[in-house]
């Protein structure tokens, strides 16, 4: 089922304090230039704890259909695309792959794109959010997000929106049989008419 809602002088004296303002200008600048190479030491850390965990499978999930009505309005109010009960084909990949739950440590977000089917520029669309989870909850919340693209309207996007992964383990969600998936538009523009959409997400399973 799919259904779009609104969610709402210079003496000695004076060389001397220039000298002092100078090293404390100099001592910021190494202590800046340190923060930045601890947070380089950190995602590079982060991506090599990431890179060890062995992949079991992937999770493709392509071709899902949706419309973008007309005349949605722009604003900082969202507009969700809900399709509850959605199949995660988990019985699939877990035979497929010959593996079970028990042997995944986490099902994290790899990559996912929108593409309008009849080529129609979504440069009125700001910000996507797609989120996952249990089926038949009220919403899915900021939490359940597992892709996402903002600032779109800085840049021409055309007729494909490439998504970015978060870094949510959507397991307790894939290792049901059901989920629930919602995609949330925030609108730079009015959407001209009804457009024909498709969604395509892949996850890999790690242990």
């Amino acid at each position: 089922m799919q259904m779009i809602r609104s969610i709402r002088r210079t003496g000695r004296k004076g060389v001397t304090n220039t000298n002092h303002t100078q090293r404390r200008e100099s001592q910021g600048v190494v202590k800046f230039l340190r923060l930045i190479a601890a947070a380089g030491v950190f995602l590079v850390l982060a991506s090599c704890q990431k890179d060890q965990r062995e992949r079991i499978l992937e999770m493709d999930y392509p071709n899902i259909p949706f419309s973008i009505p007309a005349g949605l309005s722009p604003g900082p109010i969202p507009r969700a695309l809900v399709l509850d009960n959605f199949s995660s084909n988990l019985r699939y990949y877990l035979t497929t792959y010959s593996t079970d739950t028990s042997a995944i440590g986490a099902i994290l977000p790899l990559s996912a794109n929108i593409r309008s089917l009849d080529d129609t520029d979504l440069d009125f669309i700001q910000e996507v959010s797609v989120r996952i989870c249990p089926q038949g909850s009220g919403a899915c919340t900021p939490a359940d997000e597992v892709f996402y693209i903002n600032d779109l309207q800085r840049n021409r996007i055309g007729s494909q929106i490439r998504l970015l992964p978060t870094l949510v383990n959507a397991k307790r969600n894939l290792s049901k049989e059901r989920f629930k998936l919602e995609i949330w538009f925030y609108l730079y523009d009015l959407s001209p008419y009804a457009i024909p959409c498709r969604l395509d997400m892949r996850f890999e399973a790690v242990r």
